[in-house]
């Protein structure tokens, strides 16, 4: 009977194997350590153990179960049972699922953060690049991309933004991104159609309607966007920073055979 029981405890070890591997490669995709992971996959096949136990379990040096357990328990993901020596047991899955969202959540806040941080980075150094010849012209193809560049230059704007914008439905897609630069305090130039635009924007945008048929972006005097054919198979547009180009854009707003001032 003991042989049985012995062999029959190898046998669950085994299929197991494969589900703790997993468990342990996802906890350290969340940025959770090695040693931790590798602690809390032998803690869900106990009812609780001390670290000397998980020493012996996992081979963790006896330097760094510790600091492990500490980890987990800063995480939520274990209960700790004070005593000489301390008792740990994991959390019940749904509570494990809680915790490890939150985890998750946290870590795509750094992911954000860094990417904001090397944004903010890359925008000066940008800015600093002023010869015609680094930045003549770009073409961007593509309805999504057009869109996602024109957001771009628009968050990217810190004093004047001209938008000259015939096709509605364009315009539609950049008018929350506008409404927020005008919150910035950036000073909005809007031409478009006669169409009801959002109430802040109104009040705070500078409006003519447009008269002719065009699709223009301009961002501080320095960024121009022109965009050809709105449709989503063959949008594309041009961008530069060439002050060629960029007096030519803003040449579009002040022409009155394009737009005309409101009333």
């Amino acid at each position: 009977m003991t042989e049985a029981r012995t062999r029959a405890n190898v046998l669950l070890e085994e299929a197991a194997r494969p589900s703790l591997e997993e468990i342990a490669a996802t906890l350290r995709d969340l940025g959770i350590g090695g040693y931790a992971a590798d602690a809390f996959c032998a803690l869900v096949r106990v009812p609780n153990a001390t670290a000397g136990d998980l020493m012996l379990k996992t081979g963790i040096p006896d330097s760094k179960i510790y600091y492990a357990l500490d980890e987990l328990a800063e995480k939520g993901l274990v209960e700790v049972q004070a005593g000489k020596p301390k008792t740990y047991r994991a959390v019940p899955s749904r509570e494990a699922e809680a915790r490890l969202a939150g985890v998750l959540d946290a870590k795509h806040e750094r992911e954000r953060g860094a990417v904001k941080r090397v944004s903010a980075l890359l925008e000066p150094l940008r800015a600093a690049m002023t010869s015609p010849s680094t930045d003549l012209a770009f073409i961007v193809k593509g309805l999504p991309n057009v869109v996602a560049r024109a957001q771009s230059m628009i968050a990217s704007a810190r004093r004047e933004v001209v938008v000259l914008a015939s096709d509605e439905a364009f315009f539609r897609k950049l008018e929350a991104d506008l409404v927020k630069a005008g919150r910035r305090r950036v000073k909005l130039r809007i031409a478009v159609p006669d169409i009801t635009i959002d109430k802040d924007l109104e009040k705070s945008a500078e409006l003519r309607a447009i008269v002719c048929s065009c699709m223009i972006l301009v961002v501080d005097g320095q960024q121009v966007l022109t965009v050809t054919r709105t449709t989503a198979d063959e949008a594309y547009g041009i961008t530069s920073t060439d002050e060629t180009l960029v007096r030519l854009g803003m040449e579009y707003w002040e022409s009155p055979r394009c737009c005309v001032e409101c009333d």
